[in-house]
């Protein structure tokens, strides 16, 4: 870490001038040159402008490597100087801000992420199947696939046979799954008359990727966040 004397010695030194050529640029002695370069002296304000005048050099590229100095508090006593520092402490407490709430925030979400897909909030994974055992004609009882021995008269072996292979033959199974459940049967218009659905199980659960994808950017974002709220002393440091 520099000392303000060996900031400003390197500096003199990388633009070639000798310390009497520099102290007649500045408008001070050598001697008081001397004692400057060997920090056994501290610039007043007036002259520490004077320096930069003659580094051509603004006070953030005059103090950048002496941000950590071990000097600093000798540094503070030059009012540009100060007022530099304390800039740069409201600017860092500034960034320190934005990135702690960034990492809340990340987390934040994150968790919620994680939840929503963890819970199927988002996308269901639970389905009610129903089932219907073919298409009911016009005037036609609803359970005339499970009953329909009840509404035939004939009492002629043949005939009460032909409408058995008659029903047999209509039985064409339908199937829907539901994502919510609508009561344990429905029954639903279609070409030729209507089907009847009854639920054939209580519930199914069939695996969405969505909240595969909203668990892992879940953990993603909140692991984010945590790595930022752990380097924000490295990323806010002066």
């Amino acid at each position: 870490m520099s000392t303000l004397g060996q900031q400003l010695k390197q500096l003199r030194n990388d633009k070639k001038l000798s310390q009497p050529e520099f102290a007649q640029q500045v408008g001070i002695e050598q001697s008081y040159l001397s004692k400057l370069e060997n920090d056994k002296s501290i610039p007043s304000n007036e002259i520490f402008r004077s320096l930069l005048i003659a580094l051509d050099l603004s006070i953030d590229e005059f103090m950048k490597p002496l941000v950590s100095s071990h000097d600093k508090a000798r540094l503070m006593q030059i009012p540009d100087v100060e007022v530099w520092f304390k800039s740069k402490a409201v600017k860092s407490s500034a960034a320190q801000r934005k990135i702690i709430y960034l990492a809340m925030f990340l987390i934040a979400f994150g968790c919620a992420l994680f939840y929503a897909g963890h819970k199927n909030y988002l996308f269901n994974e639970r389905f009610y199947e129903y089932k219907s055992l073919g298409v009911i004609k016009k005037d036609e009882p609803l359970n005339i696939y499970t009953h329909w021995s009840n509404y035939i008269i004939e009492s002629n072996r043949e005939k009460r046979e032909e409408k058995g292979r008659e029903i047999l033959a209509r039985r064409v199974q339908s199937f829907k799954l539901m994502d919510k459940y609508v009561g344990e049967s429905f029954v639903e218009a279609v070409e030729g008359g209507k089907r009847v659905y009854s639920a054939d199980e209580i519930s199914r659960t069939m695996p969405h990727a969505g909240n595969s994808w909203l668990e892992f950017i879940g953990i993603f974002a909140a692991v984010f966040g945590l790595v930022f709220a752990l380097l924000e002393p490295r990323l806010t440091k002066q």
